[in-house]
């Protein structure tokens, strides 16, 4: 058995000799230049060169992606081997984060999220000012504040029960989601 430290040392005391490879044949110069890019016709679009997608060439072994035991690590095929979707699944994460982001609430701790709202607000004010839907403008009394009496009849329709029953349970909702952020308010203003 070798110790590692006096194999190391070993190799790092012996230089091997670098191969320097000399070309024989001097370059002449043609009498057309060459030119970086192609030329094209007028009338004639480039050619559009052809860009691989994935980081890794054809046939590399991919090391650490193997997860069955005792397998061997797979080897990187073809661009065009790979299904459509597998090249835009990153993009569908990146959007649904931006989304995550432009999100805001107007009565947020966050001052940040407060600008975001509003700017989200005023974004949208702008859009229906600019389409003519001005009653869309008109300020949303909440639900839990309106005065308006539930429908719903002792002798009604089924349908009209079924109506009865989703409106309370709108109304219930909007009362919830209230009282919750009278709750939030509260503890924040006594923790300060």
């Amino acid at each position: 058995m070798f110790c590692t430290r006096c194999l190391r040392a070993t190799a790092a005391r012996r230089q091997l000799p670098l191969p320097r490879h000399f070309s024989s044949s001097l370059r002449f110069s043609s009498a057309e230049p060459q030119l970086s890019t192609p030329t094209s016709d007028a009338g004639e679009a480039p050619k559009p060169a052809a860009t691989s997608r994935s980081i890794c060439p054809e046939g590399t072994v991919l090391n650490g992606l193997n997860y069955t035991k005792g397998g061997q690590d797979p080897v990187a095929m073809k661009d065009e081997d790979y299904p459509e979707w597998l090249w835009s699944c990153l993009d569908v994460m990146k959007k649904a984060d931006a989304a995550d982001d432009d999100l805001g609430d107007e009565f947020s701790k966050s001052k940040k999220q407060r600008k975001l709202a509003a700017k989200r607000q005023k974004a949208l004010e702008a859009k229906l000012r600019a389409e003519g839907n001005l009653e869309a403008l008109a300020p949303k009394v909440p639900l839990q504040q309106q005065s308006i009496n539930l429908p719903g009849e002792q002798g009604g329709s089924a349908l009209d029960n079924i109506a009865a029953a989703d409106k309370r349970e709108e109304l219930r909702k909007a009362m919830r989601k209230e009282r919750r952020a009278k709750i939030k308010e509260s503890n924040y203003l006594k923790s300060m």
